[in-house]
């Protein structure tokens, strides 16, 4: 066989050609004498297997040689040339590795800062509820500071020549509501000797001075409070849930009545929740000290204010 000077490629496909030729026949061979060897009858059974081994090792003799011809044809050919790594290449390469390696941080990095996210929601998640209720009260103490500035700055005596005084004296840190306005006289005079007989001692109770007419007001009161009967002044909320103090304030109209506290010097400090409270119900009030002894309380109205004694 004899290759081509300008035809290498072709003389090669011829080549394998032949080859393929030869391997097809031989494998044609081989299934002949398989099938005549399963057909033949017993006595030429030996006879065949002598004919099936010459026919193997005549085809594997061929076989050899055909393989010796095919690497002595392809050792004609050179060698493929070493390719020649490119520098650009090569840098472009290393460029590209190093933005792998520097989007791969960035993922760990934008990894970790979401888990520290997660925790951090979580952690806002437990505080939401405390800071809700915080908002809560704030926002009610907004309500009641607007409540108190938005009324009209008013002198005391313009106040109590406007609304009714309802008396609450204010004494072992108790509240004593004098009167019970439950049902309301509708003379104001007679109102101010409705006494509270769940407070005060009525028997005891009594005005030595009481003018009410067209020339004018003046009247005087003496009360006894009953020592240990007042409405206690333990907390806001518990206040605000006692029901004789909510009963009290529903007996009385912010709009027509105002409530003048008579203070003693030992329920100073616990005054001021009770005035939130009276804020927070929406009337208007005055304070007084009354340094008199007590559970004797004595009072005077002129023109429809009272004086403390």
């Amino acid at each position: 066989m004899k290759r081509a000077d300008d035809g290498s490629g072709e003389s090669l496909e011829l080549l394998l050609d032949t080859i393929c030729n030869m391997f097809g026949t031989i494998i044609f061979v081989a299934l002949i004498a398989a099938l005549l060897a399963l057909t033949s009858s017993r006595t030429v059974h030996h006879s065949s297997e002598d004919v099936v081994a010459s026919e193997r090792d005549r085809v594997m003799t061929r076989l050899r040689t055909t393989a010796d011809e095919l690497d002595l044809e392809l050792a004609k050919y050179p060698a493929a040339p070493d390719v020649d790594v490119d520098a650009d290449a090569v840098e472009r390469t290393t460029r590209a590795l190093g933005e792998i390696k520097r989007r791969r941080d960035l993922i760990k990095q934008y990894s970790s800062a979401l888990e520290i996210s997660r925790t951090n929601l979580d952690l806002m998640s437990e505080q939401v509820g405390p800071l809700r209720e915080e908002i809560e009260r704030i926002d009610a103490a907004l309500k009641t500071a607007e409540s108190a500035s938005s009324r009209k700055m008013r002198t005391p005596l313009e106040r109590e020549l406007g609304l009714n005084i309802f008396v609450i004296v204010v004494w072992q840190d108790r509240l004593y509501p004098v009167c019970d306005w439950t049902t309301r006289n509708h003379d104001p005079c007679e109102r101010l000797r409705q006494w509270s007989a769940r407070f005060v001692v009525a028997s005891q109770c009594s005005t030595p001075r009481f003018q009410c007419d067209m020339s004018g007001l003046d009247i005087e009161r003496r009360i006894m409070l009953r020592e240990g009967a007042g409405i206690p002044m333990e907390s806001a909320g518990a206040l605000r849930a006692n029901g004789d103090f909510t009963a009290m304030l529903a007996t009385l109209d912010p709009t027509k009545d105002l409530i003048g506290f008579m203070v003693a010097p030992d329920s100073f400090d616990s005054f001021a929740m009770v005035k939130e409270e009276v804020l927070r119900a929406g009337f208007n009030y005055n304070v007084e000290p009354y340094e008199a002894r007590l559970p004797l309380y004595i009072d005077s109205w002129v023109q429809g204010i009272s004086r403390a004694q």
